[in-house]
């Protein structure tokens, strides 16, 4: 390559890139507010040059303090925040190895308990069904006599333990 070609493909490129820069640059902020700003600052140093370089002075030596001060207060954040999504997650992953073993235990006396409640309940059921006597909703006591018919005891009014009996039938009504 020709020392020519070189030099005028690096000033092409530069050339694209600050055309580049300057179509970001309009994107942010437009033309004609960019260049009433740069005729403020232009009259302002024209008009106070003394006020202007002290501004200008302080501004170039103070940029850099404050930029490297707002990287490490902004990385400190960063880091602090992962810091403490990272401590979370740990506690939370032990937790987890205490909370699985307790779900279990607790989720096994449930269902013992559960199936001794529902087997109890079967086997009442079943026994209420084979006895000889049943009660209807009056809090009456209906038995099969030995003959066969149907006797109904009714609780005597005293709150004792007496019945009587109120009725025999010939036929089973239910």
């Amino acid at each position: 390559m020709a020392p020519d070609n070189v030099s005028s493909s690096a000033k092409a490129r530069a050339n694209d890139l600050i055309t580049y820069g300057q179509r970001q640059v309009d994107r942010v902020v437009s033309p004609p507010t960019r260049q009433k700003a740069y005729d403020r600052v232009y009259g302002m140093a024209s008009e106070k040059p003394i006020l202007f370089s002290f501004i200008v002075f302080q501004l170039t030596l103070s940029l850099a303090p404050i930029l490297l001060f707002a990287g490490f207060a902004s990385t400190t954040v960063a880091v602090s925040l992962i810091s403490a999504v990272l401590f979370s997650l740990f506690w939370i992953g032990i937790a987890t190895l205490f909370l699985v073993p307790t779900l279990f235990i607790t989720f096994s006396i449930a269902l013992l308990l559960w199936l001794w409640a529902a087997a109890t309940f079967f086997a009442a059921r079943w026994a209420y069904e084979r006895l000889p006597f049943s009660i209807d909703g009056d809090s009456k006591v209906v038995t099969n006599g030995t003959s066969g018919k149907k006797v109904i005891f009714e609780k005597k009014d005293g709150g004792g333990a007496d019945f009587t009996i109120k009725a025999e039938a010939a036929e089973a009504q239910e």
